[in-house]
């Protein structure tokens, strides 16, 4: 077998997942060149309120999904089921997000007047991302490498950059990029419903809901745990500040976060199916191969990766923002990059976790370090610290994560048989 068939799942997967993260880089670079800092805090503030309210939406199909379609190989009523529960579950987020738009509009951009406009366009696009996650993330579970990358790159990679050359207007972006993302999930939805003979079959559909949402549910809190960490200190900065070009630099500095995670993004998506593989052969050697070698490669490239942009900051916003960026951003990005040691081995290693047990494990360590970021929180502020000191609590809480999913994963392998 040539090296490429062995891999082929974990190369191709990469390959696309480092193009999408280097046009991550171009959008933010377009977006700070043509977009006034106003429009551009409020284009980094949009992806941030999405990304918090996105594993509300999932309702942890996001994982259930993959798992039970590569666990069930000759099932696909699945992909139906998951697919309904995602309408019940958006057609509630629309509502909910419509009627509260001021109070929402506050929360997410620190303005109640100006921002309620932006509420209907940004639910359209998270909604957009629900259904091509399920989708996404059904592929993935049939082993469907081409088919399942080609979706990722066209919808996440290649519909936000095109929209951003279209228009600069961030209530225009977000309903064109949520339009054209809906357009595309139906249409490869039904390619994929043709080519499989996929059958609506309501009992099949119920059956397998019950199953997904009793293992999803549990995991939505440690879901919105870690988003709520994520999301937090830009919220926290918008309160005792009303700056929203503060805020937005809190929201860029994370975005720089994410994209570290979403370097390491690739091992998480290969893995659970994987893993789950492995459980099913009692490949327990294989499982504890990939975690030895995977742990140790994660905390060298994390720390390489933080040593070259504290050196190279200048010559990296320069390329990432272009010349006129914010000089601020490096100050606060250096100390939120910091938590990226504890970030990458959640991120490498929840799968483990999701793929071995049925219960949340990953959900109990998100809850308990979200109750340390907390507990930080109010103890900050009831001794009036300052602003940046929020975001070093933030860190020690994202590096408690790191560590809660090491120790957890660990004595979870050592006590396989």
């Amino acid at each position: 077998m040539s090296f490429f068939s062995k891999y082929k799942n974990y190369i191709i997967t990469f390959g696309t997942e480092i193009f999408i993260l280097f046009l991550s880089f171009v959008i933010f670079r377009v977006a700070n060149e043509r977009m006034t800092d106003i429009a551009f805090s409020e284009y980094t503030l949009s992806r941030r309120n999405i990304s918090f309210l996105q594993p509300l939406l999932m309702i942890g199909l996001g994982v259930a999904v993959p798992r039970y379609v590569s666990i069930h190989p000759k099932r696909d009523s699945f992909l139906p089921a998951s697919l309904i529960l995602m309408t019940i579950v958006s057609l509630f987020f629309l509502l909910v997000l419509t009627l509260g738009r001021g109070f929402f509009s506050d929360l997410f951009f620190g303005d109640v007047v100006d921002y309620q406009n932006y509420i209907l366009p940004l639910c359209i696009l998270l909604i957009g991302y629900g259904y091509h996650a399920i989708l996404y993330g059904y592929l993935r579970g049939k082993k469907e490498v081409y088919f399942s990358n080609l979706i990722q790159l066209v919808n996440i990679g290649l519909l936000p950059i095109s929209v951003l050359l279209c228009t600069q207007n961030v209530q225009q972006l977000l309903l064109l990029n949520g339009v054209l993302l809906l357009a595309s999930c139906l249409i490869f939805g039904l390619y994929v419903f043709i080519k499989r003979q996929i059958q609506l079959d309501f009992q099949s559909c119920w059956e397998d809901a019950k199953l997904m949402l009793n293992f999803g549910l549990p995991r939505i809190l440690g879901d919105f745990a870690l988003l709520a960490m994520l999301t937090f200190p830009t919220y926290i900065v918008l309160s005792l500040q009303k700056n929203v070009l503060t805020g937005g630099d809190v929201a860029y500095s994370i975005t720089l976060l994410n994209l570290v995670g979403a370097a390491f993004g690739p091992l998480s998506l290969v893995l659970l199916p994987e893993i789950g593989g492995f459980l099913a052969e009692k490949r327990i050697d294989l499982i504890k191969k990939r975690f030895y070698v995977f742990v140790l490669s994660g905390i060298i490239l994390t720390l390489i990766g933080y040593l070259t942009f504290y050196f190279f900051h200048e010559f990296i916003l320069n390329l990432l923002l272009g010349k006129d960026h914010r000089n601020e951003i490096f100050e606060i990005a250096q100390i939120v990059l910091l938590g990226s040691f504890g970030y990458v081995l959640y991120i490498i290693l929840r799968s483990f976790l999701d793929a071995i047990h049925v219960k949340a494990k990953n959900a109990t360590n998100l809850m308990i370090a979200l109750a340390i970021y907390i507990g930080l929180v109010g103890y900050g502020y009831s001794i009036h610290v300052k602003s940046i000191t929020y975001i070093y609590y933030f860190v020690i809480s994202l590096n408690a994560l790191g560590l809660l999913t090491f120790i957890k994963t660990y004595n979870t392998i050592k006590n396989l048989k």
